[in-house]
């Protein structure tokens, strides 16, 4: 494939590309409205399908161009896109907040399931700075800090989806009067719990209603409905893998370089299913959906680096990228530590149709990327 859009000329591959990109777009715009579709019909967690399902799905062109790059054994832009693209989709968060009106996106939301997210994701990115830094040690070709990375994902996927099922932190503010007052609310939930757990295993009516629940969930998929979710994915991923290569023609024919190219454009592009999935869900009022959307493709983002490492046979993937991988975790923490201010203040005033923390994102978006791409040529 490759070999043939290198026979096109210039003006073509400018056109495959955008072509590409219009196919993204459009394809992550019926995915959200799907998705929306498909919690209506089974009652899925927004929190779980941002987190996974969405992640996983919008994912897909970041899973093309790593795959893509590692098998022609550019493994350091295969890691260097997955990491660059972080702090550009954390920004995607401030487009959406300009589609909703009267209100800031962080400010619409009352629990902290999100809030928790962003912590978690800082977390995790904290490991891959320090990861990316420190000299790896290959298990056969793999490198133990790739697996360390996605176990750490994997667990903190699990945690997120436990903490948003527990009960104690769904106070009201007049509960909140003293300590001693919430201490004892704390402890009276906690029995409820643990009633409804029994009650759970003495397979009462309540096994009957999840049977049904997971009927339901099987006819979603093996419908219309699901048939159009699959293609809707499906065409994410071809567009995505023709952005990337057609991206990489481009960069060389023009002369603007292909780490120019890959952070802006190819990051740009393979993050526009984030980008329209983000604004519909913020469109639909699906907040929830719209932070763990983006929060959940930044987790996956760190996990694919064992994707990477897998295919790469020549020793640990993260020992061949230098600082700017690193860097760029860090403005992807920055960035999210300031949506974690949001998300606790919850001031919802806005400034040009944007919430104060939007606007810092971009503000700081902007000197991270100027610093990014001065390292990024040298």
């Amino acid at each position: 494939m490759e070999s043939f859009l290198q026979d096109l000329s210039l003006v073509w591959n400018i056109v495959i590309f955008v072509l590409a990109g219009a196919l993204v777009w459009g394809a992550g715009v019926r995915l959200s409205k799907y998705a929306d579709k498909i919690i209506d019909k089974t009652g899925v967690s927004e929190v779980f399908i941002g987190t996974l399902g969405l992640a996983v799905i919008t994912s897909l062109p970041e899973v093309a161009t790593t795959v893509s790059a590692t098998l022609v054994n550019n493994v350091s832009m295969a890691i260097n896109n997955l990491f660059g693209s972080i702090a550009l989709q954390v920004t995607v968060l401030a487009v959406a907040d300009a589609f909703i009106k009267e209100t800031s996106l962080s400010g619409s939301l009352e629990n902290p399931v999100s809030r928790f997210q962003a912590i978690c994701l800082s977390f995790l990115l904290s490991a891959a700075a320090i990861a990316i830094l420190y000299e790896d040690v290959a298990i056969f070709h793999v490198g133990l800090w790739s697996i360390v990375l996605f176990c750490l994902y994997l667990a903190l996927f699990y945690i997120i989806n436990y903490f948003k099922r527990m009960k104690w932190w769904l106070t009201e503010p007049e509960e909140r009067e003293s300590i001693g007052k919430v201490k004892a609310i704390v402890s009276k939930r906690m029995e409820e719990i643990e009633e409804e757990e029994e009650e759970e295993a003495d397979e009462g009516d309540k096994d009957e209603e999840d049977e049904e629940e997971e009927k339901k969930l099987s006819e979603v998929v093996m419908s219309k409905l699901g048939l159009f979710f699959l293609l809707s994915a499906l065409g994410i991923l071809v567009g995505g893998y023709f952005v990337a290569n057609s991206a990489d023609i481009i960069a060389e024919r023009t002369g603007i370089g292909s780490n120019f190219m890959g952070y802006f454009f190819v990051g740009l592009t393979t993050s526009l299913p984030e980008l329209s999935t983000t604004i519909s869900a913020a469109k639909l009022k699906r907040y929830r959906m719209a932070f763990s959307n983006i929060f959940g493709t930044n987790l996956l983002n760190v996990g694919l680096v064992l994707l990477a490492d897998l295919i790469y046979l020549e020793g640990p993937a993260l020992d061949e990228v230098g600082s700017f991988a690193a860097a760029g975790a860090v403005l992807g923490i920055l960035l999210t530590s300031l949506y974690q201010i949001g998300l606790t203040i919850k001031y919802k005033k806005t400034f040009f149709r944007l919430g104060f923390d939007s606007i810092l994102v971009v503000i700081f978006y902007i000197i991270g990327a100027t610093i990014l791409f001065n390292m990024r040529q040298g």
